[in-house]
């Protein structure tokens, strides 16, 4: 019989974490029978997926409780063998369905290294201890956010989407240019008012400089544009809104440099995707970033907006260094295992727990 993965996530938009569950197949053959995997969402903004009909795309906010007991009544209904819960606004239904389904298989999956509120705090503390499994994004959030008495149940997964189609094929065939690009969720955590002050900085080096920014607004946006006002940069800087992966990563080769100032991260997807097209990160170095993002191997570490500046001009005053930049970040994703791969392979290890081999679980199709 075929078992059954259900994923809970509070947003059906733009973001790591949706986008890399966008690459995970419906249906793939485990090692003990065929898996069926699927989405379910507090709330839905596209058309990504219609999972459960009766509630798809209704119009409810994320902290109304009616979207809560609906993803609960959906977890219920979809009598998953596995249940796995994404991001703090997922936990209480997942809490939920793990206290009244107590023989489902769950796993709770943390992708950053820091506890946004108290909410985020508590709700992932008490899913933590429910959950059969934690999986993190990266060493750093396992680490950083799940006692060390818990972490003989963790398991980091790879949060690599796709590996590039040619190792520094963006750097290849052209010069480079202050041309700069982000790409994810327009917040507070993101700090894109840092990130318009290092472009501040070198736009005055180098006045021919542009930014693009994409990403949906989740209430950022006013004050960045008052700050892109403010800084004198309307002609520079341009808000391009959300876009589909597979077209933003197109668009993106056109770009120098990806430049993101976050808080705080886990593993950082769009780092990693900027890195494996050849684009030279322009970060913070928060979360997993360090790890595999060196300063000066792989990218440059924002300091102060001024010495990032000067070296990021020294760095396009320099072709071929940037070309062996470049291609440095470019080479280290090449061959790296895909999500979607570890993801199936921990899925597949948590529903084999306790079954005799060859046997699926009775469930639903």
């Amino acid at each position: 019989m075929t078992r059954q993965v259900l994923h809970l996530v509070p947003y059906d938009t733009v973001g790591g974490v949706e986008t890399a569950l966008r690459t995970v197949p419906a249906r793939w053959e485990g090692p003990n029978g065929p898996v069926r995997f699927r989405r379910a969402y507090l709330v839905t903004h596209s058309a990504v997926e219609v999972f459960p009909d009766d509630w798809h795309g209704a119009a409810v906010s994320v902290n109304n409780p009616l979207a809560h007991w609906r993803l609960l009544r959906a977890a219920l209904r979809s009598r998953a063998d596995l249940a796995v819960a994404s991001l703090w606004r997922a936990c209480p239904a997942f809490i939920a369905l793990k206290l009244l389904r107590p023989r489902t298989k769950t796993a709770l999956f943390l992708h950053s290294a820091v506890d946004v509120h108290v909410l985020d705090w508590l709700l992932n503390r008490l899913a933590m201890g429910l959950a059969d499994e934690i999986w993190a994004d990266s060493a750093s959030t396992l680490e950083a956010r799940v006692p060390e008495r818990a972490r003989r149940r963790g398991r980091v997964l790879s949060f690599l989407t796709q590996l590039p189609a040619v190792a520094g094929a963006a750097a290849a065939d052209r010069a480079p240019a202050p041309a700069f690009v982000y790409w994810g969720r327009l917040q507070e955590e993101k700090n894109l008012a840092r990130a318009l002050d290092v472009f501040a900085a070198i736009h005055a080096r180098l006045p021919g400089a542009r930014f693009d920014i994409f990403g949906p607004d989740r209430g950022a946006l006013a004050g960045l544009e008052a700050q892109v006002a403010a800084l004198g940069l309307g002609g520079a800087v341009r808000f391009m809104g959300p876009l589909a992966q597979d077209e933003l990563l197109r668009r993106a080769r056109d770009y120098s440099f990806y430049l993101q100032t976050s808080r705080f991260e886990g593993m950082a997807m769009s780092v990693i995707e900027a890195m494996s097209i050849g684009l030279v990160p322009v970060v913070t170095p928060v979360g997993e970033i360090p790890r595999y993002c060196r300063d000066g191997d792989h990218g440059i570490h924002v300091t102060t907006p001024e010495e990032t500046a000067a070296r990021v001009e020294g760095l396009l005053a320099d072709p071929a260094r940037w070309r062996a930049v470049s291609d440095r970040a470019a080479r280290h994703w090449a061959g790296a295992r895909l999500f979607r791969e570890d993801y199936r392979q921990a899925c597949d290890a948590l529903l084999a727990e306790g079954q005799p081999p060859g046997k699926a679980v009775p469930c639903a199709d």
